[in-house]
């Protein structure tokens, strides 16, 4: 038994943001448009989003101020500024920063209590403001999960608050967007997509629909990201990527992922290494591990990666990082074996809990020192 839990629209394709005033007008006219601090200004992005509100007759009220691995601290004051405003419905234009910061915006701003309380674990017991998605990247998949990634910084620890009512009203994937995308970053995304379609279809939590879609994700996102990465104005490549990051969400938004990324957010939270990047390094080393039991599923994956044999895997993923642009390793952030311990510790939860193979602190530390 399975069940699927998506936005109510999905709507894909270039110039899918022409369609933007006349989504949001259905939840309200006062509009909170949270975005990051320059991106979006600098690629003219922003003023096309505000623009297509405007001629809604939307009143905006725009927070840019998301930072890369938002604090809770950012949540409070865009939940503050919604209060303020009074505003109706949220709009969260960028990557999966800026989305997540939206979203838990949305989801909080009519509840009572400190952001905090909700990171700690406290329920959230009723729906917020309608959430219409934007994303500018084709990777993180914040468009359609029911979760925000934020980060204590107090207490340097980067997790989720999760709610059914965090699901997006409206996903908006327009993938001429991500045109602008620079090379590393589109990296970045793309391997973190590929590798929530590749944690996706080997989960424990896995069901035949998740299968389909995280297959076709790695499909496109395999074949497709070098070449996205070498010719970033290639809008054919640009669509074929932002398909398989849509796939990729909504396939891992219904099973969750694994161990790859069960470490990757305690490496960010404490060494600052971006989220795609972790997750590219540790990807390879994480799949030799679980190879030996999910051998079937990694047959296909080897078949949709152009290869014969299921043990090609961790060895091709490798190969795809340096066709990419990516180190093979975290070398330069200075992440010692001191630090092993408590980056287990803080990994250890309800996402490596959906890892095939259950994974021993030893064979945690094994990877960890062949990733830096």
């Amino acid at each position: 038994m399975f069940t699927l839990m998506y936005p109510e629209r999905i709507i894909f394709g270039c110039n899918a943001l022409e369609q933007l005033s006349e989504e949001a007008a259905r939840f309200g006219r006062r509009v909170l448009l949270v975005s990051g601090h320059r991106a979006m200004r600098k690629s003219g992005i922003l003023d096309r989003v505000v623009n297509q509100l405007d001629s809604g007759k939307m009143e905006v009220t725009l927070f840019d101020e998301v930072e890369h691995d938002p604090s809770l601290g950012t949540v409070d004051k865009g939940i503050k500024l919604a209060r303020e405003k009074e505003c109706e419905i949220v709009v969260g234009l960028g990557g999966g920063s800026a989305l997540d910061v939206a979203k838990a915006v949305a989801c909080l701003s009519k509840l009572k209590g400190h952001p905090r309380e909700y990171h700690q674990g406290r329920e959230v017991e009723a729906a917020g403001l309608p959430f219409v998605a934007i994303p500018t990247t084709a990777g993180t998949g914040a468009e359609i999960t029911s979760n925000s990634v934020i980060t204590d910084r107090e207490k340097k620890v980067k997790k989720s608050i999760r709610s059914p009512y965090m699901i997006a009203r409206v996903a908006l994937v327009d993938p001429l967007l991500t045109l602008s995308l620079p090379a590393k970053l589109t990296a970045y995304t793309g391997m973190d997509a590929l590798t929530q379609a590749v944690e996706s279809f080997i989960c424990r939590t896995s069901n035949p629909i998740s299968d389909s879609l995280a297959l076709r994700a790695i499909d496109l996102l395999f074949h497709n990201l070098p070449e996205a990465v070498r010719e970033g104005e290639n809008v054919e490549i640009r669509e074929k990527v932002a398909l398989g990051s849509l796939l990729s969400a909504m396939a891992f938004s219904q099973t969750g992922v694994g161990a790859v990324h069960a470490l990757s957010h305690p490496v960010g939270a404490r060494f600052g290494v971006p989220h795609g990047l972790a997750c590219a390094v540790l990807l390879p080393w994480v799949m030799k591990c679980n190879l030996e039991v999910c051998r079937e599923k990694f047959s296909l994956l080897a078949y949709q990666m152009g290869r014969e044999k299921p043990e090609e895997v961790p060895q091709v993923l490798r190969e795809l990082l340096k066709e990419v642009g990516i180190s093979p390793t975290l070398k330069e952030w200075r992440i010692r074996e001191d630090d092993f311990s408590l980056l287990i510790s803080q990994s250890r939860g309800g996402t490596m809990s959906k890892n095939p193979r259950k994974m021993s602190d030893e064979e945690l530390k094994e990877i960890l020192r062949k990733v830096i």
